[in-house]
């Protein structure tokens, strides 16, 4: 388990926990491993460009625009390490949501990668408009292992021609290349560290104001579920985005403080990740559900390499008991310690509240919640539901966020303060608990689908269906006949058969496990379901979607209104 941060900022309480060991390995990337001293050397340097030669003071504000690498993830440290704001902004994001970002947060510069930016003219154009400094990274910046998978070939014109488009730009080498010395904080770290987009508890798009501090007091609170054994040797994959807090925190804060040597994945590969496996001594992973779907249908999966792996944490969106246990069976059988285990949170409590360890679980749950982290269930009034009752969650603690960024509100503008003067997350999700302390989830406040005036929950429909053996995938949403409401149902299937034998078995199995009203009155079977920049199953896309098309072609993306 790792110190207590206090109020450190996420440099000084990463560089505090390593400080322990030897000069161990902390990064790999194409094969080549990196050392903690090259590491933080690098980070030092990045702080120095950004103070010295962009003029970044305390409290501005800079943009990643970029997926995770090692840039991107020593560029937020040593931002952080001079008190600047990193600005995450996920890099497929629309031009017009990167104008937004940029002038909201009134960032003052940006960061990117050559590659992203090829096709892209009106990324740089608008880069350009904003007349801020672009540092343009590149996968040959950290190039010793490039050579042996065949990269190198064209790099350097590709770099020369996509640099050359940015007004005022410095490349990534020529930055650290000026090794120039930062003056760097201590004990800051109830300042903001991070600005995240997430959907808000409202549905829209908002930024989210994290404190250094909030993050660190989170990982510092999951870190007691397991630890590195191996400093530097043992590895974990990073396959979350740091523009996802849960990617963020836990996938790369947590695991470079307990001195894993982490492996960054621009983009999700389950057949890399395979290989990755079967090349390192990996001790744990975190991600969503498609993740580990697509893991486990990979080809090499099952194998002596997973014996290694302890800690494995699904969170992001819902996921059945029956593919928990299909899933954990693998690890069971080479004797792996590690089982996949179920959480709750949300980017405004910097990812996890509650969650299941492999010590302390229930079926079914979404685990119990973290200690010093208050989660309770509450109705209309913000008055907390009786056992057993289905509540919003509001969640308060010292891992909550400082607010919504929001122009002319109050720094803690999205709070909810009680009489005591706590400051409470709403989540807008909705769950109850039961008297040995497990939550467990029934869906977003948003999704109850209200028929006859009762309360029908999406949720407890697709993980009941999603059991069955030939549906992959399924999503309830709200649709209407002839003015009244009922459950439509999409679902893609894992094999070929007789439709309409397979919506008899998913009315027989709703039936067999809930009232009437969750009856799915219309079922759509499609090729595939919409996913959202984040991977998660888009119900928005689902709901507004034409379900006669979609009958008649089998392809959402084709049909959904815009």
């Amino acid at each position: 388990m790792l110190n207590s941060p206090e109020n450190k900022n996420c440099y000084q309480y990463l560089r505090e926990c390593t400080e322990i060991y030897d000069d161990v390995y902390m990064m790999q990337h194409f094969g080549v491993k990196y050392y903690r001293s090259k590491i933080f050397k690098d980070m030092d340097a990045l702080a120095g460009y950004f103070q010295k030669e962009l003029g970044l003071k305390r409290g501005d504000v800079y943009t990643i625009f970029m997926p995770t690498t090692v840039q991107s993830i020593l560029a937020f440290y040593a931002l952080n390490s001079i008190g600047v704001i990193t600005n995450f902004v996920h890099p497929l994001m629309s031009t017009e949501f990167l104008k937004e970002q940029l002038e909201a947060v009134g960032s003052k510069g940006v960061m990117v990668l050559d590659v992203l930016m090829l096709k892209e003219k009106a990324h740089i154009k608008t880069i350009n408009d904003a007349g801020i400094p672009c540092l343009v990274c590149s996968s040959s910046d950290y190039s010793e292992g490039i050579k042996e998978f065949g990269c190198k070939f064209g790099e350097g014109l590709l770099r020369s021609l996509i640099i050359k488009k940015f007004n005022n730009r410095t490349s990534y080498n020529d930055a650290l290349a000026k090794a120039i010395v930062p003056d760097q904080l201590k004990d800051n770290g109830d300042e903001l560290g991070a600005y995240l987009n997430g959907g808000g508890t409202t549905g829209k798009s908002k930024t989210i104001k994290l404190t250094s501090k909030s993050i660190n007091e989170l990982v510092w609170r999951v870190s007691d579920l397991d630890a590195i054994q191996a400093p530097g040797e043992e590895a974990e994959v990073i396959v979350l985005p740091l523009f996802h807090c849960f990617g963020l925190c836990i996938g790369i804060h947590m695991a470079m403080c307990n001195s894993a040597r982490i492996i960054p994945m621009m983009q999700f590969d389950a057949k890399l990740f395979v290989k990755l496996m079967k090349q390192n001594r990996i001790a744990g992973f975190v991600g969503i559900p498609l993740m580990f779907q697509k893991l486990m249908r990979q080809e090499g999966f099952d194998g002596p390499h997973l014996k290694n792996i302890r800690l494995m944490f699904c969170g992001g969106d819902d996921v059945s008991d029956g593919f928990i246990d299909e899933f954990n069976s693998y690890f069971e059988k080479w004797g792996a310690t590690g089982r996949l285990r179920q959480g709750y949170g949300l980017t405004e409590t910097n990812s996890v509240c509650t969650t299941n360890s492999n010590d302390d679980f229930r079926r079914g749950s979404v685990g119990k919640a973290l200690r010093g982290v208050t989660v309770q269930l509450w109705d209309d009034n913000h008055n907390e539901v009786p056992l057993g009752e289905v509540g919003e969650f509001a969640i308060s603690g010292p891992t909550v966020m400082a607010g919504y960024h929001m122009e002319g509100e109050a720094d803690d503008h999205g709070l909810y303060t009680d009489e005591k003067g706590e400051k409470w997350v709403l989540s807008g999700d909705l769950g109850y608990r039961d008297e040995d302390g497990y939550f467990y989830f029934a869906g977003r406040k948003k999704r109850v689908i209200i028929i006859a005036g009762y309360n029908v929950y999406p949720t407890d429909i697709e993980k009941v269906i999603g059991e069955l053996d030939f549906v992959k995938e399924c999503c309830a949403v709200q649709g209407w006949d002839n003015g009244k409401s009922m459950v439509r149902l999409y679902a893609s299937l894992r094999k070929n058969g007789d439709k309409e034998e397979y919506k008899k078995r998913i009315c027989d199995t709703c039936e067999s496990n809930f009232s009437k009203f969750y009856v799915p009155r219309d079922i759509i079977f499609v090729d595939e379901l919409p996913q959202t920049p984040l991977m998660k199953i888009d119900f928005m896309k689902l709901t507004s979607a034409d379900p006669e098309q979609a009958r008649q072609t089998g392809k959402i993306s084709e049909i959904v209104k815009a």
